[in-house]
């Protein structure tokens, strides 16, 4: 019998090897497929407006992407991949016209004429380059029966939307403007305003490429449950403390550093999966870079600039968004590791998955800080 081969049953361990190399391969190549969507980490499919009442008049100071705006109407001429004040001044026309197609105010069943009062470039609070543009719409008669339609650049995907801050006089309110939502001026609902934000909140984390990334950081490795609760936790808590404190503008920190420390927290957790062995302190390292993504998910509520009035219920909502959107996530992954943790699967689907991540990480640190 010594001199004969040794016989691998079909399936066996031998096996092991390529089929492990055949995971990581198609690992690659689907993580790899995402990387587009995510290059930008936050997808910029929210434009922010204040919106003014008057006895005869609505004023709508509008801020909007200007790269997607960009995507739509082609305004970069030279494609040095920026779009200055002059080329934005030679198409005023065509900007004019598309916001009026996209942004309107009917009183009493008619539709109000509009006129563009002002057309710049900004800075949003993120640092991308914005289109300002301030929108009065004038009325002969006193106002009644109010109908606002606000939905610029819902062509490029339906979870397209505009926050709204509405005043009249004193009073303030908050309105979501999607794709077919109509404000009419009634008696605000607490509950209806509620569910906006709650909403706002799920939204904000799934479409946060480096929010799921830095959470599926922390959670690729495993561990006992304990630890991934401890982990997750600790998260949650300090997000909230940095989310609540700025936005009620008590800590103000500058959003580059801010998108910066985001994705140097990426980085770091990825790195530790693939260079260090020690797991205990998990949740110290959540906790810590928590801090830092809750200055992110205040930038949402801060851009509205709501009055004291409004903000704590809709902070408070907004957050409980975003605890929904990460314990679906949690409650996602969590079994699906669980699962291949047993198996020969799991060290080279952690590593894979790391160095996915780190890339990422290293990829949003480099536009952040250098581009």
């Amino acid at each position: 019998m010594g001199g004969c081969g040794r016989v691998v049953p079909h399936g066996g361990r031998a096996r092991a090897p390529a089929v492990s190399r055949l995971v990581r391969v198609i690992v690659v190549v689907g993580l790899a497929a995402l990387v587009p969507a995510a290059a930008a980490a936050h997808p910029a499919n929210v434009a922010y407006a204040r919106i003014t009442l008057a006895e005869r008049a609505v004023e709508i100071a509008l801020s909007a992407n200007l790269f997607e705006l960009d995507l739509v109407l082609t305004l970069d001429r030279n494609l040095d991949g920026r779009v200055d004040a002059g080329e934005l001044e030679a198409r005023r026309a065509d900007v004019v016209r598309y916001l009026r197609g996209k942004i309107s105010v009917a009183s009493g069943g008619a539709e109000l004429p509009m006129d563009a009062v002002a057309l710049g470039i900004g800075r949003g609070g993120d640092g991308r380059a914005v289109l300002e543009a301030t929108l009065a719409f004038r009325s002969g008669h006193p106002l009644r029966d109010l109908a606002i339609r606000c939905e610029p650049l819902t062509e490029l995907g339906t979870d397209h939307s505009t926050l709204a801050r509405i005043d009249r006089g004193a009073a303030s309110r908050e309105f979501v403007f999607r794709p077919g939502a109509v404000y009419e001026e009634t008696p605000p609902a607490a509950l209806g305003q509620a569910l906006q934000f709650l909403k706002l909140g799920i939204v904000h984390i799934f479409i946060g490429y480096d929010h799921i990334a830095f959470l599926l950081g922390l959670l690729v490795t495993g561990g006992s449950m304990l630890g991934i609760v401890k982990v997750v936790t600790a998260f949650t808590l300090a997000h909230s403390i940095t989310l609540t404190l700025a936005a009620l503008e008590l800590v103000n920190v500058n959003p580059t550093v801010v998108e910066a420390g985001i994705a140097l927290s990426i980085v770091y957790v990825a790195a530790e999966n693939l260079f260090t062995e020690r797991r205990d302190g998990r949740w110290l390292v959540s906790f810590f870079f928590g801090l830092v993504h809750g200055f992110g998910f205040a930038a949402v509520l801060r851009e509205l600039a709501l009055p004291s009035s409004a903000l704590a219920a809709s902070l408070v909502s907004f957050n409980v968004g975003v605890e929904i959107a990460q314990i679906a996530i949690v409650a996602a992954v969590v079994p699906l590791l669980y699962g291949v943790r047993r198996t020969r699967l799991h060290v080279p689907l952690t590593s894979t998955a790391s160095i996915v991540i780190l890339s990422l990480g290293l990829f949003w640190l480099y536009q952040r800080v250098l581009s």
